[in-house]
């Protein structure tokens, strides 16, 4: 059986799992949570590429069919 989304979630590092967290479940701007997270913009863009491909590459492995435009093979 797959993991489960939260289960992947959980299994971000911190600094990630926090920008995705601020950024689409509390749905605020990046530039929002950039703000409360105390991060630069820039930093806080990052953090979610980063985030997202992490998870993507996640989703890529144990649901093929549902992986998304991040899903590629890290650099």
């Amino acid at each position: 059986m797959p993991p489960t989304t939260e289960v992947m979630l959980r299994s971000l590092p911190p600094q990630h799992r926090e920008i995705i967290v601020a950024t689409y479940f509390h749905h605020r701007t990046t530039g929002e949570a950039a703000k409360l997270l105390g991060l630069s913009p820039a930093t806080a863009k990052a953090r979610l590429y980063q985030a997202m491909r992490d998870l993507s590459l996640m989703v890529a492995t144990h649901r093929p069919e549902h992986a998304g435009p991040y899903a590629t093979s890290p650099p």
